[in-house]
């Protein structure tokens, strides 16, 4: 990949070499939801990435124990929401329901939200877009960093955007420093104290909105990986690995999320490992009988790498209680 500069100029050979430059944010949308992109081509997040919802049923655990305490803040009503809203794989929906109390689970009206077809085999009811009107919990879990966003760059004093080539032979993520940012963009960079480079969170502060205005009463929680400040984030993963950038479908495209900003849409951020802590999730005692010690570390192991402050447990859960729901995580 190339370093982006104000004098980067790729000579033009002739049309078959002549590069196709996008804006950066274009380029990223239609790299994962556009036809043909990565998000639309059906490939289940767990084939690149492992995160929470990949370590065990601890993580379906805290939110069973988060829905419990919504139900109980909205007075147990006759139907309670429960959505995954960017649900992936369904895994952690799958396992919430699993797992819900029987006073509850009758109640419950789950729904996986996401803009991938569902896997085969699944039973839950599964939409590509968030109920107008909801009571319950929304759960975003790695959502918010998958939305695109404008990438930037400070050339001579100026803010610019940074545009990708997609097209010609220069296809492996190169990069030119484009038009100047809008206004919204330099004023939203000024405020949270960017730096030379990073991603406008402006997007992804506009979409956690939307998803408060559906909630009617209960709470939504974002769980992702962030950042207090603006910085160069932008990164692929492919297979299990990272991989350079590049917006051609191939590879998950992801950045971090500016947590300040989306806070200051609504909610409250904690860690991971506080929010596992305050949601009473623990290992247990062990069982001195049968295989109950082998439960017990199998329990460990899986909270310890949920709960480590360099790796999932620094991951942010920020909570915005609605209409009467107060207090959930203590």
């Amino acid at each position: 990949m190339r370093a982006v500069g104000e004098a980067d100029v790729i000579p033009v050979m002739g049309a078959e070499s002549t590069p196709v430059w996008r804006d950066w944010e274009q380029a990223w949308e239609q790299a994962l939801y556009g036809p043909g992109g990565f998000v639309r081509s059906g490939q289940p997040p767990a084939a690149h990435f492992r995160t929470s919802v990949h370590v065990g049923g601890l993580l379906a655990e805290a939110v069973v124990e988060l829905l419990g305490r919504v139900d109980t803040a909205l007075g147990h009503p006759a139907t309670v929401d429960l959505v995954d809203l960017g649900a992936g794989g369904g895994e952690l929906l799958a396992g919430v329901v699993e797992r819900l109390p029987t006073g509850l689970r009758s109640r419950v009206q789950p729904l996986a939200v996401d803009l991938r077809s569902a896997p085969d085999g699944w039973s839950l009811p599964w939409a590509t877009a968030m109920p107008d009107r909801l009571h319950g919990l929304v759960v975003a879990h790695e959502w918010l960093d998958a939305l695109a966003c404008p990438v930037v760059v400070e050339v001579d004093g100026v803010l610019r955007r940074v545009q990708v080539a997609t097209g010609g032979p220069e296809r492996d993520g190169s990069e030119r420093a484009g038009p100047a940012a809008d206004g919204a963009a330099r004023a939203w960079w000024r405020r949270w104290g960017g730096g030379s480079r990073g991603e406008v969170g402006l997007p992804r502060d506009t979409a956690w909105s939307a998803v408060l205005s559906h909630v009617v009463a209960g709470a939504a929680v974002a769980v992702d990986y962030g950042v207090v400040r603006p910085a160069d984030t932008l990164a692929a993963y492919r297979h299990g690995r990272q991989a350079p950038p590049v917006p051609d479908g191939s590879c998950d495209l992801t950045a971090h999320v500016h947590w300040p900003s989306v806070a200051a849409r609504g909610g409250r951020l904690v860690t991971q490992a506080e929010a596992l802590t305050r949601l009473g999730v623990s290992a247990g005692v062990p069982d001195p009988d049968g295989w109950g010690w082998l439960l017990h570390a199998e329990r460990s192991g899986q909270l310890a790498e949920l709960s480590d402050p360099s790796g999932l447990g620094g991951f942010g859960w920020l909570l915005a209680e609605r209409g009467g729901a107060r207090r959930l995580l203590g």
